[in-house]
């Protein structure tokens, strides 16, 4: 084991798959690595780290004694506390190296080289390995690839390898065993949080085909332009062999989570996939799909290898809105027909994404939203979210160049913390005024649309009287929501105790 102790930080992500990748990788080179999950990820209370959880980490790392740390920084929405947990870092460790990398970091690294001591940017299976020689003095700095840092008053930005090509060539994520630790809810504990889950999270594929404005997807395609295919899938071998793999140490695996931003459609491979899954894994899996990869054939087979719930993205249900904000090409009748095909596949659990409260829509979009969700095949449950204007996407000039927002309005939208922004959506409220009044009214609709039995009353709430009073449907919406919270409680149960 070499003499150069490292300790890599996943930040508001328990499963953490890119600090666990790397970690294998450099534990295959004979580097001793641990690594710290910092703070459970809940959408529904989010909160920013405690005093006490920071102390954790820090007597923690006090410990472990690192030569680097290594933070992954994947989205503005973990910023601030990448900021304050980057301070206390070098405040309590002056001479260690401190790392940053992700998508923020490969996006903006000159911005991250203000809070750490290097930015790793884009897939560093390689390169991190590369920048660990570099720093026990065994090669130049120069010669790291993806590699940003400070040269005097210069900052230097090496150039980026090409795009890993053999995805099965890479070992499997760095799961149990000693050195791992897990710090939330004002407590840390000794141990793997992914052994003792019921789930197992992982990536047959790499890379998205498509260029939704709001996604950070769109600008690492032009980073690496000319580097190799940006989307590259695993052999079927390889995928079963990682859950066959995972199977031995998560013994309470009771679900497959395929983290893939949009999974395979390759009918061959599908093909394959499911003539070997039920039999080497049989356990029930979610996918993210997208309604041009939704294809009868496909989702027949993967419903009968034991598909549970499939995620796509619609994203809203104005034509205008998804073709010139959000480079969402798909019509009306292509996202219906989508939904009869996973409707008539009988897959178990299909959520449709919508994003919504943003300022390009107005009240008559939002009216389109609602048509259109009410000719989508049932059963389907709705996640609404508010539209988050991530830096560097294209979706924040269009913000800019149509007078909605200026930039530095972004960058305090960006710069909040985390409990702010996961609870400044205005789903349910609204001020007074006739237009908030309406858009209120069409958002309580949306909603609705979900609940077959609450979707029947919808026509008769087609009346002015519950356009001036939205208000008046909240409590069939809080029984709609009451009874949507008993069913996923009894789901999850079911999936705890193998029933699924």
């Amino acid at each position: 084991m070499k003499d150069f102790p490292i300790v890599l930080i996943g930040l508001y992500n328990a499963k953490a798959l890119g600090v666990r990748a790397l970690s294998s990788v450099l534990k295959a080179k004979g580097y001793p690595v641990s690594l710290i999950f910092f703070k459970d990820f809940n959408s529904l209370n989010a909160r920013s780290p405690s005093d006490g959880e920071y102390r954790l980490l820090i007597d923690q790392l006090m410990e472990l004694n690192p030569r680097m740390i290594g933070l992954s920084v994947m989205s503005t929405f973990y910023l601030s506390a990448a900021h304050e947990m980057s301070r206390r870092i070098k405040a309590a460790f002056p001479s260690t190296t401190l790392v940053w990398g992700g998508v923020y970091p490969t996006m903006f690294p000159e911005k991250a080289l203000e809070h750490c001591d290097y930015v790793m940017r884009g897939e560093c299976d390689e390169a991190i390995v590369d920048l660990v020689e570099a720093l026990s003095g065994k090669q130049a700095l120069s010669q790291v690839p993806n590699l940003t840092y400070r040269r005097g008053d210069e900052v230097v930005h090496n150039p980026l390898n090409p795009l890993q090509a053999q995805l099965d060539a890479l070992p499997f994520p760095d799961m149990g065993g000693d050195g791992k630790y897990h710090i939330s809810d004002g407590k840390l504990t000794c141990c793997d949080p992914q052994v003792a889950s019921v789930s197992y999270e992982m990536s047959a594929s790499r890379g998205c085909p498509y260029v939704c404005s709001y996604c950070s997807s769109l600008n690492l395609k032009r980073i690496y332009k000319g580097k190799g295919p940006f989307v590259r899938l695993r052999s079927v071998d390889s995928t079963l062999a990682e859950l066959r793999w995972a199977k031995g140490l998560v013994k309470n695996m009771r679900m497959v989570w395929f983290w893939d931003e949009i999974f395979a459609d390759d009918e061959a491979w599908v093909r394959e996939f499911v003539g070997r899954y039920k039999q080497e894994i049989g356990l029930p899996f979610n996918i993210w799909g997208h309604p041009h990869k939704i294809k009868a054939k496909t989702m027949a087979m993967l419903v009968e290898a034991g598909l549970h719930q499939v995620v796509v993205g619609i994203q809203h249900g104005s034509p205008r809105i998804r073709k010139e904000i959000y480079y969402r090409p798909e019509t009306d009748e292509e996202l219906i027909e989508m939904s009869r095909i996973l409707a008539e596949a009988k897959v178990p659990e299909v959520i449709y994404d919508l994003i919504l409260d943003s300022p390009f829509e107005t009240v008559e979009d939002l009216e389109m939203t609602y048509r259109l969700c009410m000719k989508l095949h049932k059963p389907f449950t709705l996640n609404l979210h508010g539209l988050s204007f991530l830096p560097g996407t294209d979706i924040e000039k269009l913000a800019v160049d149509k007078g909605l927002l200026t930039w530095e309005e972004l960058k305090r939208q960006q710069s909040r913390p985390i409990e702010e922004m996961y609870h400044s959506f205005s789903w349910w409220t609204h001020t007074g005024s006739k237009e908030d009044r309406e858009r209120a009214y069409w958002k309580n609709m949306i909603h609705l649309t979900q609940f077959g039995w609450a979707s029947l009353l919808l026509p008769l709430f087609e009346a002015n009287f519950f356009r001036r009073k939205p208000e008046m449907m909240n409590p069939l919406r809080t029984a709609a929501n009451g009874w949507n919270l008993m069913r996923r409680a009894a789901r999850k149960a079911r999936l705890k105790l193998g029933l699924s």
